[in-house]
């Protein structure tokens, strides 16, 4: 199933918190993507039982090629990168990826450079979510 918001794009998956991680790790990878950060939620806000979900992991990825682009374009970029991937338990079961939108992100910036680059990436990940959907 397909989820979209203002600043991102995603879908919600059958698959257990554990091989919707290892999924989406493999798919990025296959796309030129590193992952440089990651952040587990309960590690920032600690095991609140007010949570609405279970685990909760954000990951920070990188796509070289694209990255030297952006920064070639804009060296500030770095406030604005790198593409954030959630990955996160449901209560109803299953889990969500969501990524953020780097299209709409780069929008904020005139660079026409950066803005050809972040729907390139936009497109890459995009992938992303259509094979998970599969």
């Amino acid at each position: 199933m397909s989820v979209n918001c203002n600043y991102g794009f995603g879908c919600s998956v059958d698959f257990s918190f554990e091989g919707t991680i290892e999924k989406v790790q493999q798919l990025l990878a296959e796309r030129g993507f590193q992952i440089h950060t990651e952040l587990k939620l309960h590690d920032i806000i600690g095991n609140n039982s007010d949570c609405p979900f279970g685990r909760y992991v954000i990951f920070g990825a990188c796509n070289r090629e694209f990255a030297q682009q952006l920064f070639r374009a804009d060296p500030n970029i770095g406030l604005l990168m790198p593409c954030n991937i959630v990955v996160y338990e449901l209560q109803s079961g299953g889990c969500r990826v969501m990524i953020k939108d780097p299209a709409r992100i780069m929008d904020m910036i005139s660079s026409p450079v950066a803005i050809e680059a972040s729907i390139h990436v936009k497109a890459l990940l995009e992938e992303v979510i259509e094979a998970l959907g599969k």
